[in-house]
């Protein structure tokens, strides 16, 4: 069996260094490089487990998303194993799937692994478990929601500003009656990108509660929105503010026999393959995917680490609008 000395002498460097960079820290990229080049050469395999007794470290992280079917969080989630396995750590991956006791018994069941941190997604409520969790040692990140009374590291974007944003452009190309379908505003992510829309809107003179329609982030929802704010007099303009009401909005816009954008105009919420298939490619809100799974990478191994101790940061990435061919400019007034 090749020993780490066998693969420090390999590389040219220490016996420690090679050490540290099997427990993921950062050395010069140069000895990175060698000690990777000499393990991948000797075919060295570190026994993870007697590792793990040894720092008291099991060099995996849980995580946690609502749905495996969420191609917002799993695209998060494959930027995030990149950045922890760069780093000599694995990643277990469960779901909850929006039920509070699935969610407890799935983080039971990431404490009894001994993971070292755990990243949840969307979760919005304190549940007894994550003081048990603190108090075992295990570092925790949030993603996409504050949780209420549990300060923790917390990686979001600003949605708020990003509906903001959204408004902002519609109006200077000429839409006046923009209808939104919103999410759920008892959830963070539902209330932001709705205040967001509303808050511009009424700046601006346009708002009207005629003009917002309600969905739970599902396509069904998005269809029916569609189909409900298209029977409204005058609308030039829709914003779905989720990935998959989007391709239910523009599934009814087409079922109805509408074009985009000639009859109507409309900005989707999240930048997948199908927002470039559909013709005209979809405007939308593009949130920075790989550069939130860096951000909670470098959060949970650096709180691993002792770099955060005993406070807790919270990070709030900004959106691009990429903006496409699905918004037409129209005079002001022009209702369809």
């Amino acid at each position: 069996m090749v020993t780490i000395k066998e693969v420090a002498k390999e590389a040219g460097v220490s016996i420690g260094t090679v050490s540290r960079y099997l427990n993921g820290y950062q050395l010069k990229q140069n000895n990175m490089k060698k000690i990777q080049q000499a393990i991948d050469k000797l075919g060295y395999e570190g026994n993870i487990i007697a590792k793990g007794l040894k720092s008291n470290r099991s060099m995996s992280i849980g995580v946690l998303v609502n749905s495996l079917t969420d191609v917002f969080a799993t695209s998060i989630v494959s930027s995030l194993e990149n950045y922890l396995e760069e780093n000599n750590y694995s990643l277990i991956l469960c779901d909850y799937q929006n039920d509070n006791q699935r969610l407890e018994r799935k983080l039971e069941f990431l404490k009894s692994r001994l993971v070292d941190g755990i990243v949840v997604f969307h979760m919005e409520n304190n549940l007894p478990i994550l003081k048990k969790l603190r108090d075992a040692g295990i570092f925790i990140v949030a993603v996409d929601s504050p949780i209420k009374g549990f300060k923790t590291d917390t990686v979001l974007v600003d949605n708020y500003q990003a509906s903001y944003q959204v408004v902002d452009q519609l109006y200077k190309m000429g839409h006046e009656k923009i209808g939104v379908i919103a999410g759920d505003t008892n959830r963070y992510i539902g209330a932001e990108r709705l205040n967001g829309f509303a808050d511009s809107m009424k700046e601006k003179g346009i708002y009207s509660e005629d003009l917002v329609v309600m969905g739970d982030y599902t396509k069904e929802a998005g269809y029916k929105g569609a189909q409900e704010l298209l029977k409204k007099e005058g609308i030039t303009a829709l914003y779905s503010t989720n990935y998959y009401m989007t391709l239910g909005a523009v599934q009814a816009i087409f079922e109805m026999k509408k074009k985009i954008p000639e009859d109507i105009s409309i900005v989707g919420f999240d930048h997948f393959e199908l927002s470039d298939i559909i013709q005209p490619k979809l405007t939308v809100v593009e949130q920075p995917i790989q550069q939130m799974g860096e951000m909670i990478g470098e959060l949970i191994l650096d709180s691993i680490k002792g770099k955060n101790k005993d406070r807790h940061t919270s990070v709030e990435l900004a959106t691009n609008l990429l903006w496409r061919d699905s918004v037409k400019k129209i005079k002001k007034g022009l209702a369809n």
